[in-house]
């Protein structure tokens, strides 16, 4: 895998940016877990390891735009208005699922959904950039607790 700093310090390059140790430890941070997140979340684990750092949660709502554009980081899931991320090197295409319950996180990649995508985007002359599909739903644990109560099938 590539070195996601050396990629962040050519794009600072590329558009006249300053590379500041603050976004190098958001950047060690993001590629430090394989997980999804948020900025709260974010910044909390940066304060949990970096006690004695003073990081301003602004820095990170500054920084996480360019991680965007340079191919760093991607916007994961989108609801009511609260955006999750996930870094994008060494990670193949893929979908979500989500469990409105518990909150767990399933990936999923399924060629039939990315081939009929297409399909519709060459019909409608469409180009597609990116997508983000989440399938949202009770996961098999939550569900059963669910019929337990008797609120779904």
């Amino acid at each position: 895998m590539a070195d996601p700093k050396n990629i962040f310090k050519g794009y600072c390059r590329k558009y006249g940016l300053r590379y500041t140790p603050e976004r190098e430890l958001i950047i060690n941070e993001i590629y430090r877990k394989d997980c999804h997140f948020d900025v709260d979340s974010l910044f909390l684990r940066i304060r949990g390891r970096h006690p004695k750092i003073k990081l301003a949660k602004g820095s990170i709502y500054r920084t996480i735009p360019h991680l965007i554009k340079s191919g760093l980081l991607r916007e994961s899931l989108v609801e009511n208005g609260h955006i999750s991320y996930e870094h994008k090197l060494g990670h193949a295409h893929h979908d979500h699922m989500k469990c409105v319950s518990c909150g767990s996180i399933f990936e999923f990649y399924e060629k039939d959904i990315d081939r009929i995508q297409q399909e519709l985007c060459k019909k409608r002359r469409f180009k597609m950039l990116w997508h983000t599909h989440v399938i949202a739903g009770y996961c098999s644990k939550c569900r059963s607790k669910k019929v337990e109560e008797g609120l779904v099938r």
